[in-house]
């Protein structure tokens, strides 16, 4: 992972029951390296995120701003999930913001696209590939250096 998250100051740590528990509240399993980086972090915010951009998006707007955290901490995956249940693709929840106010869902289809990251502009309804899975979304952030 290139880059580093800090805790949003309301959130913290989650055990393994309360990430089953929000697996049962949305209806699907999560991939494993998702799962893994939320008992690590629990979401969080991008340190220096105005320098941060996708590698296939050269512009930076793709970039991870936020990522949600479960169960305690401000815009929490639960809040997400009520409010993007019946806007988003089906198979599909947000787990965070881009840069470009973007939400970052994740496929939880049983199918092909099962763990593949898109960007979901909420304003015209555009979807954007990012990346095939949550470990290859976070190695495609680059840190720009401030100019």
């Amino acid at each position: 992972m290139n880059i580093t998250f800090s805790k949003n100051s309301s959130s913290q740590a989650i055990t393994n029951e309360e990430f089953e528990e929000f697996e049962n509240l949305i209806g699907y399993k999560l991939p494993e390296d998702y799962k893994n980086f939320m008992l690590e972090y629990n979401g969080g915010i991008v340190n220096e995120w105005e320098f941060v951009k996708h590698v296939n998006y050269p512009k930076g707007e793709q970039g991870i701003v936020r990522l949600f955290s479960i169960e305690y901490g401000f815009a929490g995956m639960e809040q997400m999930h009520r409010r993007y249940f019946d806007l988003l693709p089906k198979g599909y929840i947000t787990i965070g913001h881009t840069y470009s106010s973007g939400s970052i869902i994740i496929s939880l289809n049983n199918d092909d696209t099962y763990g593949n990251i898109k960007e979901w502009i909420d304003e015209d309804m555009d979807i954007l590939d990012l990346s095939p899975s949550f470990t290859q979304l976070l190695n495609d952030q680059v840190l720009i250096k401030k100019q």
